[in-house]
């Protein structure tokens, strides 16, 4: 599977997920637990062959492929297209992103998760 592929699998499996939450007559308790702890009950059920399925790298992606999962546009001034946040659990630790303050990240751990209307501040710059 190339990256966009992984990202749409993995966007799906979320929705499903959270229709799941959504239509069931579960506690919330239970509810909770299940969208919380989605992307370990994942890894334990993705056999990879070895390869790190949630190592996602979004500078990969091709412009289209950004549109068509979701990515934001910072301004027209400023090519950055923003994370959406559902990405971000399934990110690779070791990721070039640009802030919309200028700075850079290289290490998804030093990444807030904080988002406006679904997009962190996080982005890598479209080609």
């Amino acid at each position: 599977m190339n990256t966009c592929e992984k990202c749409c699998s993995i966007r799906s499996m979320i929705l499903t997920r959270a229709a799941e939450v959504m239509n069931y007559d579960w506690d919330a308790k239970f509810s909770k637990k299940n969208v919380k702890e989605f992307p370990n009950d994942l890894r334990e059920k993705i056999d990879t062959g070895g390869n790190d399925f949630f190592n996602i790298q979004p500078s990969e992606l091709t412009e289209k492929e950004m549109d068509k999962l979701g990515f934001g546009g910072w301004t027209k001034e400023n090519p950055i297209r923003l994370i959406p946040l559902w990405l971000f659990p399934f990110l690779a630790e070791n990721i070039k992103t640009n802030c919309i303050d200028g700075s850079e990240k290289l290490k998804k751990s030093k990444m807030d998760t904080d988002h406006r209307f679904g997009y962190m501040a996080y982005g890598v710059l479209s080609k």
